[in-house]
């Protein structure tokens, strides 16, 4: 199974360009959706045969996470609790046997209370076929904050860190904004459970290097 994800950044991409840069993923978990942008990839990728979908997420102006796939969803969960900002951007499906968590955490002052739901979160399916990938906005390099406490919940819960296995991940980066100060960082992340041994990472900059979106893709190969 072949999962892939990529924030967006709130830019509707052509279907069929988003699944040939995805390298034809089996499911699709695209984030800072607005909601016309989220009835407009339903409609596209379901005449692609991505007739599976997570739920819509509550009316709001806000963006959103939502998840597609051409494989059946044996369970559809979101984060639920009231203002929260992960509720609607953290989802949990499973498929294929396979528990596949899609995330967008918030950025800079705004995290402390999605990460400690994070943490509590991370603890139970570590050692289970549970893929957790997203945007978390924390460069592990760079996060002085949040970057060491997200390294030490992967390692001290037993969760495989993919870019570990990608060549010449430990330079590689996913996004970087539009100041001239702003340094490329590695905010995107894809976190293996212990179950799931084969998954490997490939790194998609092409969203990013042809103007598609302001973020790299990930692609995670169970």
């Amino acid at each position: 199974m072949r999962v892939l994800f990529l924030n967006t950044g709130r830019r509707l991409i052509d279907c069929d360009e988003l699944l040939r840069l995805g390298r034809e993923p089996d499911v699709v978990i695209l984030a800072e959706l607005t909601q016309g942008n989220q009835r407009a990839y339903e409609k596209g990728l379901e005449g692609r045969g991505y007739v599976h979908r997570s739920r819509s997420t509550l009316h709001s102006r806000k963006r959103h996470v939502r998840l597609y796939s051409k494989r059946a969803l044996e369970s559809d969960e979101r984060f639920t609790k009231n203002g929260n900002k992960l509720k609607n951007n953290w989802l949990w499906c499973r498929i294929s046997g396979v528990l596949i968590s899609g995330i967008h955490m918030p950025t800079k002052d705004m995290k402390k209370r999605p990460f400690k739901h994070l943490q509590k979160w991370m603890k139970e399916p570590a050692d289970k076929r549970t893929l957790m990938i997203g945007d978390f906005n924390t460069d592990p390099t760079q996060d002085t904050t949040w970057g060491p406490q997200l390294t030490e919940w992967v390692n001290d819960f037993g969760w495989r860190n993919l870019w570990d296995k990608v060549p010449g991940g430990k330079k590689a980066y996913t996004f970087r904004g539009t100041r001239k100060s702003d340094k490329p960082r590695r905010i995107d992340h894809a976190f293996a459970g212990k179950a799931l041994k084969r998954a490997r990472l490939i790194h998609l900059p092409a969203f990013r290097l042809n103007g598609l979106s302001d973020h790299s893709g990930l692609l995670v190969i169970l």
